[in-house]
């Protein structure tokens, strides 16, 4: 062997004592968490507690994805690493192992068994396992839609019809900012036929884990309803029933100022009550989300004298965030002026974007 093979040799060897080096030093980090769930019927799974809400435990494996578990079928959860549990009076304390049975839940900080003479929690105890950051006070979470529905036809009738709607949430532990806005543009025959548009801005402070109290604004245009902008502001009171990725629902109320600017009818200004809902619920393990929102203007000096919008419809995810929906929008004005109907009604199939 001459030489320049012994180099080559020697050289192959130093490079092959160093991957196996690295390899060595790098599996452990590579290792995923090893937490297990034994359910109460003797099943175990390995994988990863990715969080508790809602009754429902989030267990991520390597083989089936994310998993929703209900928690009364939970008997163990042990844990890599520590768990942080939040509780119903929102206090923190974390856990490695939870033992759940009728009689509450035993929990163990390290990777002891859990004392079982008295348990650590009472059931309803224990509010969220891995709560999201903005629970915590830690960050925040930002929710948002965006939809289109377009129409273009050519022929014996020229038709553009355009509509576009979002939404978004930007929430924190105590405080919730939410927008929402439409606008619709439809044109036949190169005559437009439709123009108007929406929006709306409400501020939420939760003084209490369930009431919160805020501020409402909001605008709205409709060219053929002869209504140029009508401008609505005020306080409001609000309860939240519910609050979890699989079922939100909100209602809120209180007195708003009310001006309108018609093109051709007196201008008027008001005092009206004001309320809105909005509601979503996920059906059939999350196939399909059922949602609803409304707002109305109640005028105390003319009680005939009633706006009310509704959108209710069916949202379809479909990949990469993308959704399909199909909604049913009615806008009832029962101070529209003369040359106007006071009631709308639309149904739209639209596509959008979820985040």
């Amino acid at each position: 062997m001459d030489a320049m093979q012994r180099s080559r040799l020697h050289v192959i060897s130093v490079l092959s004592a160093l991957f196996l080096l690295l390899t060595a030093a790098l599996l452990p980090a590579q290792q995923a968490y090893a937490d297990e769930l034994i359910m109460k019927d003797g099943s175990r799974l390995i994988g990863e507690v990715v969080k508790r809400e809602n009754g429902t435990l989030e267990f991520k494996t390597s083989y089936a994805g994310v998993i929703n578990i209900s928690w009364d079928e939970v008997a163990e959860l042990h844990a890599d690493e520590p768990m942080k549990l939040m509780l119903d009076d929102e206090s923190i304390s974390t856990a490695k192992h939870i033992k759940s049975s009728e009689e509450g839940l035993f929990i163990s900080d390290d990777d002891i068994e859990p004392d079982l003479s008295e348990p650590s929690l009472a059931q309803d105890e224990l509010a969220f396992i891995n709560p999201a950051p903005w629970r915590t006070g830690d960050g925040y979470k930002l929710d948002g839609h965006i939809n289109f529905a377009l129409e273009k036809q050519r022929g014996n009738t020229d038709k553009d019809e355009i509509d576009v709607d979002g939404d978004l949430l930007w929430r924190f532990k105590d405080d919730r900012v939410t927008v929402f806005g439409e606008l619709e543009r439809d044109h036949n025959n190169n005559e437009k036929t439709t123009d108007n548009w929406k929006l709306d801005g409400a501020y939420d402070h939760f003084f209490s884990k369930k009431w919160i109290a805020g501020a409402y604004l909001g605008f709205e245009h409709d060219r053929f309803a002869d209504l140029n902008l009508r401008t609505v502001v005020g306080p409001k009171i609000g309860y939240q029933w519910f609050e979890s990725k699989a079922m939100n629902l909100r209602t809120s109320a209180g007195p708003m100022y009310v001006d309108e600017d018609f093109d051709e009818d007196p201008d008027d200004d008001y005092i009206a009550l004001g309320w809105g809902i909005d509601f979503d619920k996920y059906l059939f393990s999350e196939f399909m989300q059922l949602y609803h929102r409304q707002v109305g203007l109640w005028s105390m000096e003319d009680t005939s004298d009633l706006v009310w919008n509704t959108w209710t419809g069916l949202r379809f995810p479909l990949v990469w965030r993308f959704v399909a929906s199909t909604e049913l929008q009615v806008e009832y004005d029962g101070g529209a002026a003369e040359t106007a109907d006071d009631t709308d009604t639309t149904y739209t199939l639209k596509i959008g974007y979820q985040w």
